[in-house]
Formats: C-alpha cells, sequence, structure tokens
C-alpha cells in the first residue's frame, strides 16, 4: 500500500515529510512541505524508513453481519412506534423507496446504514459472524 500525501492526496514517491499545520501532524509529499508557514511551524522532519502511519483502531471489535432477518425486523420496530415509511425517511433523511427496500429486503443496508437504523428504531441488526454460521450449521 502506497502512502499518500495527506494534503493533495497524490501518491508520495520519495521520502514522506512530517509536518506540523495548526497543531496536527501530517505526512506530505515534497511538494506540499514547503506549503507550511514559515513563521509558526517547523521544518519539515523526514519519516525514517519502514515507519508507516497508524491504520487502524487499536481495539479488536468482533466482525459483525446484519442479520438475515434485517427487512422484517426494521418494518415491525417502524410499525411498532407507529411510523409510516415516509414518517420514517423524513426523520433519518432517508428515502422513504430506501426504507421500502430495506424492509422488502431487496436491498441489504450497509453498516453505516445499519447502525443508523439501529439507534433510531432502537434495535439490533448486526449479530457477530460467528453466531450466523452456527446457526447456518444447524440448518444444513
Amino acid at each position: 500500500m502506497a502512502l499518500t500525501c495527506e494534503i493533495c492526496g497524490s501518491p508520495i514517491r520519495t521520502t514522506p515529510n512530517r509536518i506540523k499545520i495548526d497543531g496536527a501532524a501530517l505526512l506530505v509529499c515534497q511538494r506540499c512541505a514547503g506549503r507550511r508557514s514559515p513563521k509558526s511551524q517547523p521544518a519539515a522532519v523526514p519519516v525514517p524508513f519502514g515507519v508507516r502511519p497508524r491504520t487502524h483502531n487499536t481495539f479488536e471489535e468482533p466482525e459483525l453481519e446484519i442479520d438475515p432477518d434485517y427487512g422484517s425486523i426494521v418494518k415491525r420496530a417502524r410499525e411498532n412506534m407507529g411510523l409510516t415509511q415516509e414518517d420514517l425517511g423524513r426523520a433519518m433523511n432517508i428515502k422513504p423507496s430506501v426504507i421500502s427496500h430495506v424492509e422488502s429486503a431487496r436491498m441489504k443496508p450497509d453498516i453505516i446504514l445499519a447502525r443508523r437504523l439501529m439507534h433510531y428504531l432502537k434495535i439490533n441488526l448486526l449479530v457477530p459472524r460467528s453466531e450466523l454460521e452456527t446457526t447456518q450449521r444447524d440448518f444444513t
């Protein structure tokens, strides 16, 4: 995976430079290293070879999957709250057709949409992958 400049987004082909802009340390290309304000910023410090910025969280979250019965769960929760698809869509700033597609299982929500639905409807749509695998084995 090639490093990219955190200012212009271009791939960094040479040794990346670490600069500080408004208190934030950034890895930048040679061209963007000169963009810092000379009065308030220290000189660009090259990053040692082999050192890469951390790209993921340090905590491990179990791998989660969308519950296979997501459509009926969303529909039941919406109806229990006394909302129409239009009301729910308006409240969540989502098109009512998306709500309809999710409820009819024509569209599987991505993790972001699933988490938004979970928060608003106070339901759980994410289950650990290991739990899904055990239930699938029980049916075969």
